[in-house]
Formats: structure tokens, sequence, C-alpha cells
């Protein structure tokens, strides 16, 4: 009998990549604060608001899950900056509320967390780097990882950054939101100066895969191959896309006037999730071109 996985945040646009990489292998409960309008799916469905305890004891009391995948965050950063006790609510106290409904119980969890815990000085780094975070989003982010190394159930952190993926629904996704600017003729600005290794959510999807099959534990880093500026992944995107290139104008960060300072020079390194997993890492343009197939 397939392992019953219980995921979180899925209908983001890693959680489309991980069920369509395990809705084969495994017994699947989707849940997310908001269900898409589809008549029909391949797994089952439910609603859940993770900041609510009743509802995630409920769903795990119910479903009694093996394996919980974690993936629900508040991940506007601006956001999180301005409004602290939803992103805490989110990011931390319904962390706290799964592991407190599988304590005592032989469940794993599965975290995704962020390179946002670093402060980016001095970046890319590796998993046992001591985290330094520069802004709430990146705070909420350390604090959910200590309260899943703090529990007695068996985890794994995969921490990744700059994701992208072939997403249609998700509003998140950078590669939508540079292909259709430019598309309709906008002139669009992307910073020049944050430094990180983007991350192909189905590679990601991949990483996850595999850390349930070989059952692993601990803390793991995964991103793509390359390390490059945002405004030079918009030029690739923009490249692979057919788009025009030359409407994408580099911007620094100071200019932006941000809210919430970002980490400027982070990425991650991968030696030890390809190491233990297997696993390789993927240049960007190949993760462009299998998107744009989809």
């Amino acid at each position: 009998m397939s392992k019953r996985i219980l995921i979180t945040g899925a209908f983001g646009q890693l959680g489309e990549a991980v069920i369509r990489e395990l809705q084969p292998h495994f017994d699947l409960l989707a849940t997310d604060i908001q269900i898409p309008e589809t008549k029909s799916f391949l797994y089952q469905v439910k609603h859940l608001d993770i900041t609510s305890r009743p509802g995630v004891m409920k769903i795990v009391k119910n479903f009694n899950p093996e394996i919980i995948i974690n993936m629900a965050a508040y991940i506007d950063v601006d956001g999180c900056e301005t409004n602290r006790e939803i992103a805490w609510n989110v990011n931390v106290r319904g962390v706290e509320y799964l592991l407190e409904a599988i304590r005592r119980k032989k469940t794993r969890i599965i975290h995704i967390s962020s390179d946002y815990i670093f402060n980016g000085e001095n970046g890319p780094y590796k998993e046992k780097d001591i985290p330094n975070p520069i802004n709430y989003y990146g705070k909420t982010k350390l604090a959910s990882e200590n309260a899943i190394r703090g529990s007695a159930n068996p985890w794994v952190i995969l921490r990744t950054n700059v994701l992208y993926g072939s997403s249609t629904r998700s509003r998140a996704s950078f590669v939508n939101w540079v292909v259709t600017s430019l598309r309709q003729g906008k002139e669009i600005t992307v910073v020049d100066d944050q430094i990180g290794n983007p991350t192909w959510t189905g590679g990601l999807a991949e990483a996850i895969k595999m850390a349930i099959l070989l059952n692993v534990r601990g803390i793991f880093n995964y991103g793509g191959a390359e390390f490059l500026s945002r405004f030079q992944f918009a030029q690739k995107i923009a490249n692979v896309f057919e788009c025009d290139k030359s409407s994408v104008v580099p911007v620094s960060t100071d200019d932006l006037n941000q809210i919430a300072q970002r980490p400027l020079k982070s990425g991650l390194i991968t030696n030890k999730i390809e190491d233990i997993l297997g696993l390789r890492t993927y240049e960007v343009e190949y993760c462009l071109r299998k998107i744009k197939e989809d």
C-alpha cells in the first residue's frame, strides 16, 4: 500500500510540481487555504487554513499521514514586514500546530525553508553556515526551522531560493510575470544586484520524492546549477520565450525602496544533497525550455 502523504500549501507553484511528481506513487491529500476550481482531481483535496489549530488537528487525525510535506507559507517579503502577526501565524504557528498534531506518532515531516535565513553578505551558503536573517520573513522561516529541529519526529528541512516553474495559477510565478509583461509590450525593471541560484520547481519536486524514498533526515540545500542576478535570470527567460530582452531594464535594490531588506549575495551550495540523494542540479536554460514545452 502506498504511503499516505499530507501536503500543505499544495496549490502554489511548488505544490503543483510536487503533486505531479508524487501523485502516481503515493496516496495524497492536497490541502490549501484556497482550492482551484477544478471539476475533478486524481487525489484527495481538502481546504485547510494552517493557522487554525482545530483544522490542523482534524485533518491530521482523519487522514493519519505517514509523511507531511509543509509548503504552506506567507512568502510576501514586504508583506511579512508590515503584517508580522500574520507572517508569524502562518510561517511559525502553523508549523507548531502540525508538530503538535503528529506528536507521539511516527509521522515524518518535510519542511520547505529559504535562503532568506541568511544575511546575503557572503553567499552562497552551506547547510552548516550560521543563519542571520535581515528581514522578518527570514526570521519567521528560521523560527520554523528551529521548531522542526526541536521535534521528536523524523524531519527534513529543504532550503531553496528563487523558485520558478510552469504554474499558471500562482501569482508568485516570476516566469509568468516576465513573459506576460514582455508579450504585452511592457518595459520591466529587475534588480541586478541580488544573486542566487534560481530553483526549478520540477527539480525540487524530484528532490522531495528522493528524500521520501531514501528516508533521509536533516537539513539540505537545493537550488539550480547557475548563480546569477535576477536581471540576468529575466534576460534568459526573455531569450527562451523569444521576447524582447531590451525591455528588461536593470535596477539596483536601493532604487526600489522596498520595505524589507533583501539578501544580496545569496544562493545555496548543493553538494550535500547531490551526494546523498544522487541528484543533479539543472541550468536555467534547460529548465526554462522544459517549462516552455509544458
